[in-house]
């Protein structure tokens, strides 16, 4: 199972399901500084600017023409808003790629919205130590744990 985690929400117990094979964590350095090589899948870049692809070149394993917004782009920046342009690039490209899953430590732009974000993308929402419960929770359904 794929599970797009912003670098800000990187947790051990993350990587520990990753080295087991239970997880794939996957993301985008649309952050400065926010290359992380325990998130080891790059994400499918949203429609990003040059100055958004925080990578070497040689990292990068995509052609600029890719960089396409997705047939939910619209909506997840009505609902997350526009002006929080960063968050709507990682939620996009975590739908691109087809994550189950999002981590984010964004109580305020993401979380708060993760309902109707669910509803629209058919991924669940965590934050790395609040919903962790409810995260195993999810992988025990979908038979991964």
């Amino acid at each position: 199972m794929r599970v797009y985690c912003e670098h800000s929400a990187l947790h051990a117990k993350l990587r520990g399901l990753q080295r087991e094979g239970r997880i794939t964590l996957v993301g985008f350095p649309y952050d400065p500084n926010s290359r992380s090589s325990s998130i080891r899948e790059l994400a499918v870049p949203s429609k990003a600017q040059i100055g958004d692809l925080n990578l070497p070149i040689g990292e990068m394993k995509f052609h600029l023409g890719d960089m396409v917004e997705s047939d939910k782009h619209v909506e997840i920046e009505r609902i997350v808003g526009r002006g929080n342009r960063r968050d709507i690039l990682h939620i996009d490209s975590a739908y691109r790629t087809g994550c189950r899953c999002f981590f984010t430590r964004d109580r305020a732009d993401i979380l708060s919205r993760r309902t109707e974000l669910e509803a629209l993308l058919g991924i669940q929402f965590f934050h790395p130590d609040d919903d962790w419960e409810q995260f195993i929770n999810f992988l025990q359904t979908e038979g991964t744990v």
